[in-house]
């Protein structure tokens, strides 16, 4: 596997602190070890204790810690992302990647499906957001990262759900960026295209080879890799995105020049 240490240097995060949810499992998972990498110290959140050892103990470098937090509560995830603040010190930036995926017709979508889409997406955002806005949580001139997806600005069958969660991320994305650029803290989402994870390989496991076939072509450029969203997410928590707010930056193999 092509490391970020090819992009950036071993101390491009040097003396830097990064909160990361999701880190459990894919490309929070994935993200948390290249900043760690590059010099970063890193809190990991997540729901399994389990597996946030597991990423805990991949870790390169030392001072890094997890937490074990329910992220579909916002006010349980803003406490949360404020006590680690307090425990550890402010963090430089915080990648929000929490969230469930989701494909479903909108004719047999019921509240229980609405409630599990919108827990960590849309709520645990919400709840990172509050805190990131108080004094002592993020530095001034840090930057938050959210996790979006191409399904906020492209329709496809059965992701109405999916698409609204991810869309309420992109538009509070904006408004954040208006309420803290006085601290200049920078607040952007990523607009991510498919991406081989396990969520995905769950989702070409759950559907014939013609649709992942098919899906597989809207991509110009292929599926993407863990690594195309780290690198994305690593750039917009350096100092090189000093003047990017506000964004829904697209990183989708093409999905969306089509």
């Amino acid at each position: 596997m092509t490391g970020a240490l090819e992009i950036f240097a071993r101390d491009a995060f040097a003396d830097r602190r990064f909160l990361v949810t999701g880190a459990s499992s894919g490309l929070g998972q994935h993200t948390a070890v290249r900043l760690a990498e590059a010099g970063a110290q890193v809190a990991l959140v997540g729901r399994s204790e389990d597996r946030l050892a597991a990423t805990l103990a991949s870790l390169a470098g030392e001072g890094h810690t997890s937490h074990s937090v329910d992220m579909s509560d916002a006010e349980v995830a803003a406490d949360a992302v404020g006590a680690i603040a307090r425990q550890g010190g402010a963090f430089h930036g915080i990648f929000h990647s929490a969230g469930t995926a989701l494909i479903l017709p909108a004719r047999v979508t019921k509240n229980r499906h609405l409630d599990d889409v919108f827990a960590a997406g849309v709520r645990g955002a919400f709840g990172v957001a509050r805190a990131a806005a108080k004094k002592g949580v993020v530095v001034d001139g840090g930057s938050v990262v959210f996790m979006s997806s191409v399904s906020a600005i492209r329709g496809r069958p059965g992701m109405s759900a999916y698409s609204a969660a991810k869309a309420a991320v992109d538009g509070m994305v904006r408004v954040l960026a208006a309420e803290m650029a006085e601290r200049r803290i920078r607040v952007n989402s990523i607009i991510a295209g498919g991406i081989e994870t396990a969520m995905h390989e769950d989702f070409v496991n759950s559907v014939s080879d013609e649709l992942v076939a098919n899906y597989q072509a809207l991509h110009m450029l292929g599926f993407g890799r863990p690594d195309d969203i780290a690198a994305a997410a690593m750039f917009l928590l350096s100092d090189g995105a000093r003047w990017i707010t506000g964004s829904n930056m697209v990183v989708d193999g093409g999905y969306t020049a089509k």
